[in-house]
């Protein structure tokens, strides 16, 4: 059975994520997303919240597992069994960050990295969708049609 591992923040998931697990689940018997969870980050959402959001964009894949995780990626890779880590690649910039991490992952955890080039439809930043909440412009186009509302009401809850 062959597995991946697909990691992120994911504050909030978009439809480019969306677009890497939708592409993945169909080559991996079990694909997992990992939420990065960093202590010295600050989130728009919950972890909890970002874990609901993921789980509401993936819920027609039966292979796909939402996870959390604030270790070292390889460290999370060799427990849950993944053979592949995957990531999108949506620039030069993209690359060049990617091939650093995956030549660690590779020498300290022994874990695989597969890219796969973003699908410009789908080339959205959480940064970008962040910003759209902030001004309270429409979501639309950014992230999964099953997440707008759930992201919006999250979203009205924090500011109360």
């Amino acid at each position: 059975m062959a597995t991946c591992m697909v990691t992120g923040s994911f504050d909030p998931f978009t439809l480019g994520h969306l677009d890497l697990v939708r592409r993945v689940s169909g080559i991996f018997d079990r694909v997992y997303v990992a939420v990065l969870v960093n202590p010295s980050k600050e989130y728009l959402f919950s972890v909890e919240h970002r874990i609901q959001i993921i789980q509401a964009a993936v819920a027609e894949y039966d292979n796909v597992q939402c996870v959390s995780y604030a270790g070292m990626t390889y460290e999370l890779a060799k427990e849950l069994g993944v053979d592949f880590l995957v990531r999108g690649i949506r620039s030069t910039v993209d690359f060049e960050y990617e091939l650093d991490m995956a030549d660690y992952n590779l020498h300290e955890g022994g874990v695989d990295t597969l890219c796969l080039m973003t699908n410009q439809l789908a080339d959205v930043s959480s940064g970008a969708v962040r910003e759209r909440l902030l001004r309270g412009e429409p979501l639309e186009g950014l992230l999964p049609e099953q997440c707008i509302g759930l992201v919006k009401e999250l979203y009205a809850t924090k500011l109360r």
